[in-house]
């Protein structure tokens, strides 16, 4: 996957923001090159009982798929945080993965982005997560 440094940092000040709760958003772009990133949009963490769960309403993904559709770009992916805790996908994420999506997950320690990490779901059986490499793109690629 590829994303610029001040798309990631919009990212990194989000989580940093919502610590010690996980923070959440979509990724929008192309699969083509490799999925490339154009717009980092933030989300609602719906949840509100625990600090590592996030929870994006289906309202919500509808109005970021409508906006997506209309600027002809798609949600290539999904990213969150995981505050005080490793850059990997836990039970929860495989839980409620969709496939074909990127999830990128932000590693936050005492309120500071430690480690990013990309994912991507793939339906072989058993069904798992698979590490994706992240580059990081000159704005001018955009």
């Amino acid at each position: 996957m590829k994303i610029t440094d001040a798309q990631l940092k919009q990212i990194y000040a989000h989580a940093k923001e919502t610590y010690p709760y996980e923070c959440c958003g979509f990724l929008l772009g192309s699969f083509d090159n490799g999925g490339l990133v154009r717009e980092v949009r933030r989300a609602a963490n719906q949840n509100t009982e625990r600090t590592d769960r996030f929870v994006i309403s289906a309202e919500e993904f509808g109005q970021v798929q409508f906006a997506a559709d209309e600027a002809g770009l798609d949600i290539i992916g999904i990213y969150h945080s995981h505050p005080d805790w490793p850059a990997i996908p836990s039970q929860t994420d495989m839980d409620s993965a969709f496939e074909d999506v990127y999830y990128l997950i932000a590693s936050v320690h005492e309120g500071r982005p430690l480690n990013t990490q990309v994912w991507r779901l793939f339906d072989n059986s058993p069904r798992r997560f698979e590490w994706v490499g992240l580059e990081i793109v000159d704005e001018k690629t955009l």
